[in-house]
């Protein structure tokens, strides 16, 4: 609603909750004015890719401590959980030194390692929560028909995991799209700007233009909308599986 205001009526007294006549002269300006939809672009493909690629590598080493006996396996688990427990700005000047090092600085395969490495543990816990709940009966027949562990991974197992590997993904998009720090310190190329840096460049130093920033801000939610309406369907469904026993 802000973004559809005029100026005068967004500063006016008693203030107003909706606007007396719909204005859309913010969202022209910032598409005009601004990369913004290069910005959407670069921000739903570090997303996109992002998570995809985490929660496929997550997988596996979810199934490995959910179902595998092994020597140092809770002092893995635990390690993964320790890494949620540093701040990321504690790891920011190594991180960018690596990554000057490997040549990722003002790249957007460089944003997508970072946020990889930053979801990836998250996304193995909540993935092991989900293959916990699988009986390990239903693996053993599979393994007794004939099929390889790897097939009882992608036939059997993900396949059950649905509403949960969907949530994972939602999480790990939401994650990537929300992230502000990385992508301000590894990015500088205005091309290569995510939606976060982007929107944060409307702040000036001495005028702000509200009803733009909340324009662009609605602009960016799309994705995210765009992505839970794809996935809802299993998303929804894992949130009453186990409600009830049969």
């Amino acid at each position: 609603m802000t973004s559809m205001f005029s100026l005068k009526e967004l500063f006016s007294y008693p203030p107003r909750i909706f606007p007396r006549l719909v204005n859309l002269r913010a969202y022209v300006k910032v598409l005009e004015n601004n990369d913004l939809l290069r910005w959407l672009l670069n921000s739903s493909l570090v997303s996109g890719i992002t998570a995809i690629s985490t929660v496929f590598c997550a997988s596996f080493g979810a199934y490995s401590l959910s179902r595998f006996r092994y020597r140092g396996r809770n002092a893995v688990g635990f390690l993964l959980l320790i890494t949620q427990m540093v701040p990321p700005v504690l790891i920011i000047i190594p991180l960018y030194l690596i990554f000057i090092s490997l040549g990722l600085i003002d790249n957007l395969v460089g944003l997508i390692v970072g946020d990889f490495a930053f979801t990836l543990p998250i996304c193995i816990w909540m993935l092991k929560g989900v293959f916990d709940t699988i009986p390990v009966t239903l693996e053993e027949a599979g393994l007794i028909d004939g099929c390889a562990r790897r097939q009882v991974l992608f036939r059997i197992v993900l396949p059950l995991s649905l509403p949960g590997i969907a949530a994972t993904i939602i999480f790990a998009f939401l994650y990537c799209w929300d992230e502000f720090m990385f992508a301000r310190i590894l990015i500088s190329s205005e091309s290569k700007w995510v939606a976060t840096i982007g929107l944060s460049s409307f702040v000036g130093l001495y005028i702000t233009p509200l009803d733009e920033i909340m324009a662009a801000a609605t602009i960016f939610t799309i994705p995210a909308i765009i992505l839970f309406l794809v996935v809802q369907k299993w998303f929804i469904s894992g949130l009453t599986k186990g409600a009830v026993k049969y």
